[in-house]
């Protein structure tokens, strides 16, 4: 309930660390070069600058920094990208976020006289990279660290706080990198437990005060500067443009933001930023409208979704793929004819590991990783759509009921009105941050009368109400609700409601307010 800083495990616990460190400290001594490999999402990029500020605190000051570019260089080590960092005079690659499947490229690496350490969070594949000198993935079935759901950013901070250890850099150097790892945390969709917990409590904190020119800068460019931010913010606001640099264009912008000290370039990356997640938001509409044409057909035979198609931006498949399993309550993957070939992202709901299931189907793909919801992979061809259609919905027979594809809304509690006071909100919002592993209670309350009903929102697609029940009557947000609601609910309706109960602060003064998940009308 109160996750204290204290809380965090000792980052020795995993069983390489020591290596790590080890490595990392002769390459100080030596003065080599050091190269960290990132990936060209939120968690990869923050991870990234988690590892190279550290590294200069300790000392290191010939360090760099590769992201490939999604669609021309794909997802984790490519040898081209290896070639280009032997050239640069490095001795020792360090991965974050990636680096767990890559066999073959971590063997040129050390054919070309390249020292590689590991840091990644993705499930282990049948097969690992050899010869490394530390290899640090909580997945790893030898692997004994107690915490399994770091994200990247949790990894490459234990490695911080290694280091920060060794090195005497003290407690104040790893804290002020909590604003990257909270950031990374939430954007990652990980579960809001255990040491993420703390991460993102303490995270917030950091992430309020940041000193860090570049978030200043991008928050300020959301509409959002003195404004206090929480998980949403980092969900819905900062995760997605730092996200939408690697899906459009290049995850450089991003991570250029973050480390920059220039002010002109942080306030140009910022609205950079803001323009190319306005394009991928247009992208993204543009895409889930083609391949809901090709899912809606297979919806009675088929529990996996599937579609593909041709000028589908492939930073955006996986956020469409998102969309479709929200919408049907379905496993998907949603593929793209690129550059590199058939490149596809997959989402899934509880029950249904999907990384799993492309492990089953390996035989149609030539490379694949992810996590039990959501996956990213490659197809050998299109000749292999069938096959894997066909094996990946004869696992969901297998493990899938009927009433598994059936969404449903879990309530917490029952309440009356009367139970609604600002010390229950208060109290509820005592267990924040919310997020995945950890969602905002849920609460119900049975035949409510509708007292008034407006729409609001410049589109008018959300509605404000206000409820009454024995006497007593609360205010509530429908977002969303406008449109399906609008011609339906009336004032003294007698309707059910689920909502989440939040404090509502107006010139001074604090409130409860309802936020409506759903509505049923009598």
């Amino acid at each position: 309930l109160n996750p204290k800083y204290e809380d965090l495990l000792d980052p020795f616990l995993f069983r390489d660390m020591r290596k790590l460190v080890d490595r990392v400290r002769e390459a100080r001594e030596k003065e080599q070069k050091v190269f960290v490999y990132g990936d060209y999402d939120a968690d990869g990029v923050c991870s990234s600058l988690v590892l190279v500020e550290t590294l200069r605190a300790i000392g290191i000051e010939n360090v760099d920094v590769y992201i490939p570019h999604r669609e021309k260089e794909g997802y984790g080590l490519n040898n081209a990208a290896i070639d280009y960092i032997v050239k640069q005079g490095a001795k020792l690659i360090i991965t974050v976020d990636c680096g767990t499947s890559n066999v073959q490229e971590v063997a040129h690496a050390r054919s070309s006289g390249l020292d590689v350490i590991i840091c990644d969070h993705h499930e282990e594949p049948s097969e690992l990279p050899q010869d490394v000198c530390a290899f640090l993935n909580p997945h790893l079935s030898k692997e004994k660290y107690p915490f399994k759901n770091l994200a990247a950013v949790g990894v490459a901070f234990k490695v911080a706080q290694a280091l920060a250890r060794e090195f005497d850099l003290g407690e104040k150097h790893e804290k002020w990198l909590l604003d990257l790892v909270a950031i990374a945390t939430v954007a990652d969709m990980m579960e809001l437990r255990g040491e993420n917990r703390v991460f993102v409590k303490y995270g917030l904190i950091v992430l309020n005060k940041t000193q860090r020119l570049g978030l200043q800068a991008l928050i300020a460019a959301m509409g959002k500067a003195g404004a206090p931010l929480g998980v949403y913010e980092i969900g819905f606001l900062i995760g997605p443009r730092l996200n939408a640099a690697g899906r459009i264009e290049h995850a450089n912008a991003a991570y250029d933001l973050l480390e920059s000290l220039d002010p002109g370039i942080t306030n140009e990356l910022s609205a950079t930023l803001n323009m190319t997640n306005t394009t991928r938001q247009a992208e993204t509409s543009r895409i889930l409208k083609e391949a809901l044409e090709q899912v809606e057909t297979q919806l009675e035979s088929n529990k996996v979704l599937i579609a593909i198609g041709d000028n589908w931006q492939p930073g955006v498949v996986g956020l469409v793929s998102g969309r479709i399993t929200e919408k049907f309550h379905r496993p998907s993957l949603v593929i793209a004819r690129a550059e590199k070939g058939l490149t596809g992202s997959g989402r899934s709901i509880p029950g249904f590991n999907i990384t799993d299931a492309l492990k089953k189907s390996s035989e149609f793909l030539t490379r694949f990783g992810g996590h039990e919801g959501a996956c990213g992979f490659t197809l050998k061809s299109e000749d292999a759509l069938d096959g894997l259609k066909t094996s990946l919905n004869k696992i969901a027979d297998s493990v899938l009921s009927e009433n598994d594809l059936v969404k449903g809304i879990s309530v917490d509690m029952e309440l009356c009105f009367d139970e609604i006071t600002l010390d229950f909100a208060e109290r509820i919002e005592a267990l924040a941050p919310f997020g995945i592993g950890n969602p905002t209670p849920k609460f119900a309350s049975f035949g409510v009368r509708v007292e008034s009903v407006s729409l609001v929102g410049s589109d008018g697609k959300h509605m404000k109400l206000r409820f009454g029940q024995n006497g007593l009557s609360l205010s509530a947000i429908a977002f969303g609700f406008g449109e399906k609601f609008d011609a339906i609910l009336n004032e003294g309706d007698l309707v059910d409601i689920v909502y989440e109960v939040a404090v509502n602060t107006w010139k001074g003064k604090r409130s409860v307010d309802l936020k409506i998940v759903d509505i049923k009308a009598k």
